[in-house]
């Protein structure tokens, strides 16, 4: 009986084992040459991570697909940091050379400033070479003088106010007679002075002597004319010459600006101040500052100081209300403007520091006999 595994070789057989012998060939070369691809790329597998280039979908999935793929490893060169020139400070931007011009130079560069510098006043030499020098203190400082320490003397001097010096026309008001001395009575109560041991100083002797930085004759007294008026040049000055004595003149500038012949001009003022006399500010205008602004006040004062610092080379420091009138702003404003001082028409003889711009003075009228003068002052 026959069976199934006996009788000749079938063909089919045969067949398919040189075919799966084949394929097992083929799947050996595959699998080799994938080994020597990856040895040759180790990046290449499925765990690649998407490259920068390679487009990511759009929409929330696109957007955690790009938070949750990791960085490359494989950067450009300029992404990492490096030891080149451009990752350290340049010397060019960690120094800087000053410019010539940057630099202060030595004597535009002052590290200590004097103790008593006062930015607009020259130095006390070119102040003295500016004052007459005949009669006037040589060691006149420039800054306002102030007590040595922390005491003041309270000192008695005289302080004489004259305004006319003539005789009043027969027309004259109250107000021009009372206001005048005769020129025969202003000699006699001069000589009088010249004769009984009085000497004349100026109010800059008194401020340095009330602060104890200057001394005072034994009888000191202070000569002061109101106004500028010409006969203070034509009567007082020559008979003040001939006895040795100093006064000052109080002048409302505007008037001899102006050209008014009953006021001293330019040319008289000059005269007296090279004589040893002194010229002060009696405002511009004689008005009453009392009833003014601010702006009009300082017009007033500063503008008649400046005005006769013009004429005579020097700033006058000493102010006399006009009309004898005055405020509180009207001293704070004298005060502001560096003056050391200002008399009054109130009558008084003692003066301080403290009430330096309210020195009283004695009042010389018509009626005025020598004997009352002695009184007066005595």
């Amino acid at each position: 009986m026959a069976t199934a595994d006996s009788g000749p070789p079938v063909k089919g057989r045969s067949i398919s084992v040189r075919i799966g012998l084949a394929g097992v060939l083929v799947l050996t070369l595959l699998v080799m040459a994938a080994i020597i691809v990856g040895l040759r790329n180790p990046t290449a597998g499925g765990d690649e991570p998407t490259p920068a280039h390679q487009p990511v979908p759009a929409g929330p999935a696109g957007a955690l697909a790009q938070a949750d793929t990791p960085t490359p490893v494989k950067e450009s060169a300029t992404a990492v940091p490096t030891a080149t020139e451009t990752q350290k400070p340049s010397p060019t931007l960690t120094h800087v050379t000053p410019t010539p011009t940057a630099t202060p130079s030595p004597t535009a560069l002052q590290t200590t400033a004097p103790e008593n510098n006062v930015a607009d006043a020259p130095s006390a030499t070119l102040l003295s070479a500016t004052l007459p020098t005949a009669t006037l203190p040589t060691a006149t400082p420039w800054p306002m003088p102030t007590p040595r320490e922390t005491y003041s003397w309270t000192l008695k001097v005289p302080i004489l106010m004259y305004h006319y010096i003539s005789d009043p026309p027969e027309e004259a008001d109250k107000y021009r007679i009372d206001l005048s001395t005769s020129p025969d009575d202003f000699r006699e109560q001069m000589l009088f002075l010249a004769n009984n041991g009085y000497e004349t100083v100026d109010l800059y002797d008194l401020s340095l002597a009330i602060v104890n930085k200057g001394e005072l004759p034994e009888k000191p007294i202070i000569i002061t004319f109101d106004d500028g008026y010409r006969d203070n040049y034509e009567n007082a000055f020559p008979a003040l010459q001939d006895l040795g004595l100093r006064a000052t003149f109080f002048v409302a500038t505007e008037f001899v600006d102006q050209g008014n012949p009953d006021y001293v001009d330019w040319t008289m003022v000059k005269e007296m101040a090279a004589a040893g006399m002194r010229i002060e500010p009696h405002s511009k205008t004689h008005a009453d500052l009392t009833v003014h602004d601010r702006d009009f006040i300082v017009w007033e004062v500063l503008g008649s100081q400046e005005t006769i610092a013009s004429h005579i080379g020097y700033r006058p420091r000493y102010f006399a209300y006009p009309g004898g009138r005055y405020n509180e702003e009207v001293q704070e404003i004298v005060s502001e403007l560096d003056f050391w001082g200002a008399v009054t028409t109130a009558n008084g003889l003692w003066h301080s520091f403290n009430d330096r711009f309210e020195w009283g003075r004695v009042r010389m009228r018509y009626t005025t006999s020598l004997a009352e003068l002695v009184d007066m002052i005595e």
